[in-house]
């Protein structure tokens, strides 16, 4: 995509069906690519000597048979923790590679079907629907957040704050009610980082039980290369498999890849960004007029908010910006560099105020250069404070 200043229009090249090439233009384009689309493969020495198959979990290969089979699955991470329950009965041997054990969040009923009486009352009760939404998201915006929250004076090695360690209290204390008779395994699970510094899936006791399964084995050696047969670990031992699956998450920090686009005198937005992807609401960027973003720059959430809600917040700003360029006759509104650094200013610093933000733990809520640039630290109520008027002395119009 490139912004044509003659004609205040985006020039958007698409590869049609056919292999050509089609040019539209448009007034303005919405980004709605998301964070999760991109499947990241680590680089693993010897992964092109690998003679079976290997693919991710978002690229799943319907191909591959793998039951009776021996099959590694890389990774521990919410992706690897949905995979390996749901395989581990079918395959002959599962070697689980964790790098980082995850936290979990206890949730009984995970995989209960909706119960028939909730069911009715969805179905018949005018208004029903809407109540129990906001219920669902009410009592987890503000009420888990405080958990996160780091205290400066907390000194302790592992948890950011007195309510964080409380959580870790609660969660540590759950995993060894899994674990108590596999002390061996126990070990191996407990994490060593704050609560809320990386993802943290849901568990109905399918994860222990996996794990406990004669075919399971959890592999808590590094990687050291990949052979034509099997995985190496550091201490020279080698796991023979017939194909090998990765958990291992997606590039969430590289924005709007691997798309190219040029804004205002032909700047490019990969290269002004330089792998650190910021823009403003998670919306604007300065340079790229008429361009807006969902699910952009630090507009992940954790445990402050609901992503749906994020994404309508997002839609409906964006809209207004629309709206605002149709009512005043102006062709494009591109956000002013003051706002779009005050702002990001305010972001990175109350992310350095949250467990993610604090910890020193690898997780896809960093970038290359180990700022949070997925998350947003702030109360939803915020957000969705700022996104429902467009402060039209945040942009130039012209």
């Amino acid at each position: 995509m490139t912004f044509d200043e003659a004609k205040n229009l985006w020039q958007v090249c698409l590869n049609a069906r056919e292999g050509k090439e089609e040019i539209h233009y448009f007034n303005a384009v919405i980004s709605a690519v998301g964070q999760l689309n991109r499947p990241n493969i680590p680089n693993i020495e010897g992964q092109e000597d690998f003679s079976g198959p290997a693919f991710h979990t978002a690229e799943w290969d319907h191909a591959v048979d793998i039951k009776g089979k021996r099959i590694a699955v890389i990774g521990t991470g919410a992706s690897g923790v949905q995979v390996i329950p749901a395989i581990a009965d079918e395959v002959e041997q599962l070697y689980v590679f964790q790098r980082t054990p995850p936290w979990f969040n206890p949730t009984p009923t995970y995989h209960d079907n909706i119960p028939s009486g909730l069911q009715w009352l969805l179905t018949h009760v005018p208004f029903y629907d809407r109540w129990y939404r906001f219920y669902q998201f009410w009592r987890t915006v503000e009420g888990r957040r405080p958990y996160m929250q780091v205290d400066p004076e907390w000194g302790h090695p592992i948890s950011v704050s007195e309510k964080n360690e409380e959580l870790r209290q609660a969660l540590q204390a759950y995993l060894e009610g899994q674990f108590e008779d596999r002390p061996d395994l126990l070990e191996k699970v407990v994490p060593d980082y704050a609560p809320g510094a990386k993802r943290m899936p849901r568990d109905d006791g399918s994860w222990a039980r996996t794990l406990k399964k004669e075919n399971v084995e959890l592999v808590v050696n590094k990687i050291n290369k990949i052979t034509e047969t099997g995985i190496e670990t550091v201490n020279g031992e080698v796991r023979e498999v017939d194909a090998i699956i990765y958990g291992t998450g997606f590039r969430a920090s590289e924005f709007l890849m691997p798309m190219e686009i040029k804004g205002r005198g032909g700047v490019d937005l990969h290269e002004n960004w330089g792998g650190d992807a910021r823009a403003y609401l998670g919306i604007s960027l300065p340079g790229f007029p008429n361009l807006f973003c969902l699910y952009g720059p630090n507009t992940n959430l954790i445990f402050n908010g609901s992503l749906v809600n994020f994404s309508e917040c997002g839609a409906h700003y964006i809209l207004e910006c629309i709206k605002t360029l149709l009512e005043s006759w102006n062709k494009v509104m591109e956000i002013r560099r003051e706002p779009f650094d005050d702002f990001n200013e305010k972001i990175d610093a109350e992310n350095k105020l949250m467990s993610w933000g604090a910890s020193s733990v690898s997780s896809w809520y960093k970038n290359a250069f180990g700022r949070v640039s997925q998350n947003w630290p702030l109360p939803s109520l915020e957000y969705w404070r700022l996104t429902r008027k467009v402060r039209l002395e945040d942009y130039i119009f012209n």
